[in-house]
């Protein structure tokens, strides 16, 4: 009887704080399509992330306790660079074929338990954050709306209109590809931790910031996480994965009007991102660093640093409607066997330098137009050094 009135007080004492906690739901952001359908002028809005929850709940001292939702939902394409049966990345001839794409429609929700602590008054937020968090996400996939567009079918492996088949595998049992298998129905369940210091102080009306943050994470998804479901989905998750990022930014010229407008701001930016990703079935969601051109490595190994060297200014119409550009400079090195390979993979080691510019417009903090030109070298194959340019639009608030 005691036990039971221990337990049922600790059900009660989240409900005993709500009364102190206030409740917010905000738009979290949005994603965006640079090649939608095929082409390399858009950014499609493709994507949304929606968060709600209680904030303030007071269970410690000291520390600023949230419990919310995180949905996420929207469109995504992909491109394949591994033979489906065997996980060997596709030879020169083969890997920049355009009809080696597809969709997928996905959606996710994941429940948050957050600590933010150690208040930083010269940023005005918290400089630690622990989060525990359990997330499950659905894909659907299907055929690219390029291939779609032009005639064509990739997923079910039927011929194209000049009858070729992509894959001799005709019957998609895809071990290198388990977003794809079978129906192409994916459930993803997975526990994550993360810690985030954020010491980057933020320039009013977000125009530029300068410091250091980072952020360092866990994300365990087991088969056994309900990960491997046969009677209802032909898919096998199965993946482990460490991640990490630093970011300094420093200010080195700024100069003002008398109105506090932006007359010509000059910052530099740096930012280092690292990801070791082992498993057994890892689908493509579970990597996000990625090579310009090839997109996804898919290999267990990967670092990449992107320094900027931004110039800002100045501001017109309002103090938050300015133009702005940076020259950047991204290396990146990827390593070890292709994730979903069999054993007779050959280890791969991919090497990237990008150089370029871009240019945008922000237009009362919200509408961003931009444009950008780069140059790539590398050792990938049927990549090796090319030319890039894209073009868009999108709002970020």
């Amino acid at each position: 009887m005691k036990l039971g009135k221990i337990f049922l007080w600790l059900l009660l004492l989240p409900a005993m704080n709500l009364a102190a906690a206030s409740s917010f739901s905000a738009l979290a952001g949005m994603g965006y399509l640079s090649d939608f359908a095929g082409g390399s002028t858009t950014s499609f809005p493709s994507s949304a992330r929606i968060q709600q929850g209680v904030n303030d709940l007071g269970w410690f001292d000291g520390v600023d306790t949230s419990m919310f939702m995180d949905i996420n939902f929207g469109l995504t394409e992909r491109r394949v660079v591994q033979d489906p049966v065997t996980g060997a990345y596709l030879d020169g001839s083969e890997m920049t074929k355009s009809m080696y794409y597809y969709s997928s429609f996905y959606s996710g929700i994941s429940y948050i338990f957050r600590n933010s602590m150690i208040y930083n008054h010269k940023t005005d937020r918290n400089l630690l954050t622990l989060d525990a968090g359990l997330n499950v996400r659905f894909e659907q996939a299907f055929d690219s709306f390029s291939n779609i567009r032009n005639g064509k079918t990739f997923l079910e492996g039927y011929p194209n209109l000049g009858g070729e088949k992509y894959w001799d595998a005709q019957s998609r049992n895809y071990i290198a590809l388990p977003d794809i298998n079978g129906s192409a129905y994916l459930l993803a369940n997975s526990i994550s931790f993360s810690a985030a210091f954020d010491n980057m102080y933020q320039e009013k009306n977000k125009i530029y910031r300068e410091g250091i943050n980072g952020n360092a994470s866990i994300t365990l998804a087991p088969w056994f996480l309900a990960n491997k479901l046969p009677k209802f989905f032909d898919t096998k998750v199965d993946y482990y994965k460490l991640a990490a990022d630093v970011t300094y930014a420093k200010v080195i010229y700024n100069r003002e009007d008398w109105k506090r407008w932006n007359r010509l701001s000059l910052v530099i930016e740096d930012r280092l991102y690292a990801q070791l990703l082992l498993g057994d079935a890892v689908p493509k969601l579970a990597d996000t660093i990625s090579f310009p051109g090839l997109g996804y490595t898919n290999l267990p190994f990967v670092i990449q640093n992107q320094f900027k060297f931004y110039v800002y200014g100045p501001n017109f119409l309002s103090d938050n409607t300015i133009p702005y550009g940076y020259l950047f400079i991204d290396l990146g090195l990827a390593s070890g066997r292709p994730s979903n390979s069999t054993s007779n993979v050959d280890w791969e080691n991919f090497l990237y330098m990008e150089i370029g510019v871009n240019l945008h417009f922000e237009l009362l903090g919200a509408l961003h137009v931009f444009g950008e030109v780069s140059y790539t070298l590398s050792n990938i194959v049927n990549y090796g050094n090319f030319f890039d340019w894209n073009i868009g639009a999108y709002f970020s608030i």
